[in-house]
């Protein structure tokens, strides 16, 4: 008879362990051996015989496009697709070989590097990338398995693997999976009834303290050497087989890319958790190659797509998980966030390909829009910078400022859904806009478009230190100047700090460069 094992939803941890291991049954076809219900899990314990070939061919098969390996192979191919001699190979291609060179030398390569002679690597033909190219191929599920896996640093608590997945979450000098699912067909068949110690998960009797919660990277403590920590300088921390194997499947719950990780515990039942978050790992393993920064991306077409179908947060907020730079960091996305996502699809679809230079860094302005959004933070200081940017250096700059003001709708619905403005009037931004498109025309008109500049200075100034008197002041200055009667929309600017921002940014982004084609570096159509 078979022996079931069933499995509830925890905390955000646990969960995560839950939707990677059903992730990793479902990929090797468990079929009616693995139960979902609303809350729980229900498995066949026949279905960890050959566990940890399931486990490493689930990371192996999502995450090939996204591996230094398939990188690698595709240098290659590139070469041996010329119709070019030794030298030109390996003059003009020199980076594309030295690429691949570099990457022989990591340690899943090892049996490669001690196949392919070394006089051929130095200067190396297209005779000897069509070898190579094969023992890749022989090689290929090994090498994939060991970037999957990469290396944590016991000494120095880090991933010593940029671009792998497990040693983010798991420290990989302890990671033994087929170890870890014979203890569970040891333990569901011992009696467990004189057992002194509690599963720290579960709560299920156990037998002994042993390796205790340190197999866990960047969450809990190493309890057998900072026994500080606990009471009595005695641990009693200490996690049952069935609990540590869930905790061994945490990476499969996450989606990770170049370092980052994302997951979204949705626990209102385990079938939404396992649907939310394989629809982000799906679109953001779909858009790696786009834009490997965007690790947002995934998180909100999921929100979308399902607002589009229909489905509703009343019932729950929505905690975000997100891993990076060896920290998890958390954000609860509360309904209002929800729908000012929803509500702002078109205008952050704009924004994806946006950004500036920062001395020797890009930033990618939607992440940081995303970013502040689940902060629950406004966008005032960013749309400031943007201009200050677009004012002092223009060519560092990869957006528009059509595209800034798609950043302001975004503001203005983050305004208006954390209370902090009545539902203003639709057209503010556009009126306002228009009105410093027009200003500056007139300027035009007089040869004056240098003086804009110093003008637009001015009245950022005003804005960033909230000083509504020198901002009328200038604006008044600037219409004597061109003799026309300033607008009405600044009288609205006048109600409140926030519409005196809103109306003041959106005027000095047409003021800065007027109206503009949408097809500017840095945006979509």
């Amino acid at each position: 008879m078979e022996d079931k094992i069933r499995l509830r939803m925890g905390d955000w941890l646990y969960n995560a362990g839950l939707v990677g291991l059903i992730n990793i049954l479902q990929h090797a076809e468990a079929g009616d051996s693995l139960v979902i219900h609303d809350q729980s899990l229900e498995i066949d314990s026949t279905l960890l015989e050959g566990f940890e070939d399931k486990y490493f061919d689930y990371f192996v098969d999502k995450y090939e496009k996204v591996m230094t390996f398939t990188n690698v192979k595709k240098r290659i191919q590139l070469i041996l697709n010329l119709d070019i001699d030794e030298k030109t190979l390996n003059k003009d291609y020199k980076e594309d070989i030295k690429y691949i060179k570099d990457k022989l030398k990591n340690s899943a390569y090892k049996n490669i590097l001690n196949i392919v002679p070394k006089n051929e690597l130095k200067k190396p033909t297209q005779g000897f990338f069509q070898n190579l190219l094969i023992l890749l191929d022989n090689e290929k599920k090994e090498i994939l398995k060991k970037e999957c896996i990469g290396y944590y640093d016991q000494k120095a608590k880090t991933s010593k693997s940029p671009n792998a997945i497990i040693d983010k979450y798991i420290n990989t000098n302890m990671l033994n999976i087929q170890k870890s699912c014979d203890e569970i067909l040891n333990y569901i068949n011992e009696d467990t009834s004189k057992y002194k110690f509690d599963c720290f998960s579960c709560g299920n009797p156990i037998k002994s303290i042993d390796k205790g919660l340190s197999f866990m990277t960047n969450i809990f403590f190493d309890t057998s050497r900072k026994t500080s920590h606990v009471w009595n300088f005695v641990s009693d921390i200490e996690m049952c087989p069935i609990c540590s194997l869930v905790y061994f499947c945490v990476p499969a719950g996450f989606t990770t890319v170049y370092g980052k990780g994302i997951y979204v515990n949705q626990n209102l039942s385990l079938n939404s958790a396992v649907a939310f978050n394989n629809r982000i790992k799906s679109e953001i393993l779909k858009d790696h190659e786009v834009n490997r920064s965007l690790t947002y991306r995934g998180l909100i077409n999921a929100i979308n797509e399902q607002s589009n179908m229909g489905i509703k947060y009343e019932l729950a907020d929505m905690q975000v998980v997100k891993y990076n730079d060896n920290q998890y960091r958390f954000n609860i996305l509360s309904n209002k966030m929800l729908n000012i996502i929803s509500n702002s699809k078109d205008d952050l679809n704009n924004i994806i390909n946006c950004g500036f230079k920062e001395v020797n860094a890009y930033f990618n302005i939607y992440e940081l829009v995303i970013d502040r959004i689940f902060n629950n933070q406004n966008l005032f200081t960013l749309i400031h910078k943007l201009l200050i940017y677009k004012l002092t250096i223009p060519k560092d700059c990869r957006f528009s400022m059509r595209q800034l003001i798609r950043i302001l709708n975004i503001n203005l619905r983050i305004m208006e859904g954390m209370g902090d403005m009545e539902k203003s009037d639709k057209d503010m931004i556009k009126q306002a806009n228009a009105s410093g498109y027009y200003l500056r025309q007139e300027y035009r008109g007089k040869g004056a478009k240098d003086k804009l500049n110093g003008i637009s200075y001015r009245f950022l100034n005003a804005l960033k230190t909230g000083n509504k008197n020198m901002f009328m002041d200038t604006l008044l200055n600037c219409y004597l100047y061109v003799q026309k009667t300033v607008p009405n929309i600044f009288l609205d600017a006048l109600k409140d700090d926030e519409q005196y921002k809103t109306i003041g940014y959106a005027f000095v982004t047409g003021l800065v460069e007027g109206k503009e084609n949408n097809k500017q570096d840095g945006g979509n159509k």
